[in-house]
């Protein structure tokens, strides 16, 4: 069984989907939707941004990403892709390798699990790309400091630089929970062995912490930045304090004489 999922967007209105969608639901919360599609097809959409399709054609896969556009907020221009396979290997033992997964069963829960560990990767997979922008920009404004002995950015745009670290780094702590295991494998010792072996294949707490020391080195340089900049700013008002005291001296000393 193939199965693909994409990175399409900042977020996903689940609920008008769930109104527009055909399928048939087979679980759904407010962050996310488990359809079934057709007899062993299935659709998984996460509120986050991700949809995962299990045994779909590309033809079907092209259909129902023209129809999810519809409901994303902030679609991104090059959508985010990872691909899996699930085996079915009846006297064989679980085993995970890179890209696949063989199984001795294989049924709607255990695709279930695959669909949403993939979903971990692919979106893993935007807020790495996301953080490693966010480190590009700032080792552009430190190679100027270092040449040129100073930060030439504007207030503006520092702040929105700001911003968008934020941003991301907000979704990012919004969505933590997503790492967290499903309920489904709490409540099955087989379903939990599928899920922690799909985490150690797409090595989803190495590449979170990753993430997460990106970040971290982003809002260091920030701090040292914003330091940097309330000194400008400051020097300039002294500067300023400093030419209006000299009008008033100098404005005293020509009154005194006239």
């Amino acid at each position: 069984m193939k199965i693909t999922a994409f990175y399409i967007a900042e977020q996903l209105h689940l609920r008008s989907l769930k109104e527009a969608y055909a399928g048939s639901v087979l679980s759904e919360n407010p962050s996310e939707l488990f359809y079934r599609v057709d007899e062993d097809k299935y659709l998984y959409a996460f509120d986050y941004g991700a949809v995962v399709f299990a045994n779909m054609s590309d033809t079907d896969v092209s259909k129902n990403l023209a129809l999810l556009q519809q409901y994303s907020e902030r679609p991104l221009s090059e959508k985010l892709r990872d691909d899996f396979e699930i085996m079915h290997r009846a006297d064989e033992q679980l085993s995970f390798n890179f890209g696949s997964l063989a199984v001795p069963r294989i049924d709607e829960e255990v695709v279930k699990i695959a669909m949403l560990n993939v979903a971990h990767s692919v979106a893993l997979d935007f807020y790495s790309q996301r953080a490693h922008e966010l480190l590009s920009e700032i080792q552009g404004i430190t190679d100027k400091l270092e040449t040129e002995g100073a930060i030439r950015i504007s207030r503006s745009n520092m702040l929105r630089f700001i911003g968008r670290m934020l941003n991301s780094k907000n979704r990012i702590v919004e969505n933590l929970f997503i790492f967290d295991s499903p309920d489904l494998a709490w409540e099955d010792e087989y379903l939990d062995r599928i899920h922690r072996g799909l985490a150690r294949t797409f090595e989803t707490q190495t590449r979170f912490k990753e993430i997460e020391y990106t970040f971290k080195v982003v809002e260091d340089n920030l701090s040292v930045f914003r330091e940097l900049f309330l000194h400008r700013e400051s020097s300039r008002l002294e500067w300023i304090i400093i030419a209006l005291i000299c009008i008033e001296v100098i404005d005293l000393i020509i009154s005194k004489i006239f």
